[in-house]
């Protein structure tokens, strides 16, 4: 499951980094789909398996979907109302650390792709379609996992704002822990905890 999750977080980093090359508005599911054969490519390259290339590689992935994905939707939903009670430096620095948390989670477990495929299912638009749910399977070597993306327009392109994997919710779930600390203490000890998960998950042994 985790590699599942690793993929789809990956995936929808680098789905709402990419524009149509004419800059006109497309469909979400069209913007998932170039988002995942892009992605898919990138991790069939030979220079992603071979020794000697491999940590450019993975560090141009991780450059081309963190640098490009907007934290601020996504680092404000996860928060929930209580983003409204961070200051500008909070959440700035909530941000850095926060994507420092999910790269170091979840960048190392790319390595245990093999071959997987995402078969696109549907899409339920909502909002005068500046929103909508893309949904799709991830066919794995011996199950389908159910997947969505939830989707909105901004800034004239469809961004990722949450994934659901079998039904539950990234945002919801980082946003129950997140809440939970909060009530207990300030932004500013939320940030740290959150730097210091992100470390210790960073010198953990690395999965084979």
């Amino acid at each position: 499951m985790r590699r599942i999750i690793a993929f789809m977080v990956f995936l929808c980093l680098f789905c709402s980094s990419v524009r149509p090359a004419s800059g006109a508005m497309e469909s979400a599911t069209d913007a998932a789909r170039r988002g995942a054969d892009q992605i898919l490519a990138l991790l069939q390259d030979p220079a992603f398996h071979n020794p000697a290339t491999k940590e450019a590689q993975r560090k141009k992935i991780e450059n081309a979907m963190l640098g490009l994905f907007d934290f601020d939707e996504f680092s404000s939903r996860t928060v929930g109302p209580n983003w409204r009670n961070f200051t500008p430096d909070q959440k700035k620095r909530f941000q850095e650390v926060f994507t420092t948390l999910l790269r170091n989670t979840y960048i190392d477990t790319l390595d245990s792709y093999s071959g997987e495929k995402v078969e696109f299912t549907g899409e339920i638009s909502g909002n005068n379609g500046t929103r909508s749910e893309v949904r799709m399977n991830f066919l794995g070597k011996d199950a389908v996992h159910p997947v969505a993306f939830r989707m909105l327009v901004k800034n004239g392109r469809w961004v990722v704002y949450d994934v659901l994997i079998e039904g539950i919710s990234m945002i919801k779930n980082y946003r129950d822990q997140f809440r939970d600390l909060l009530a207990k203490g300030n932004p500013d000890e939320l940030i740290s905890r959150i730097s210091a998960k992100a470390e210790e998950v960073k010198n953990q042994p690395k999965q084979k």
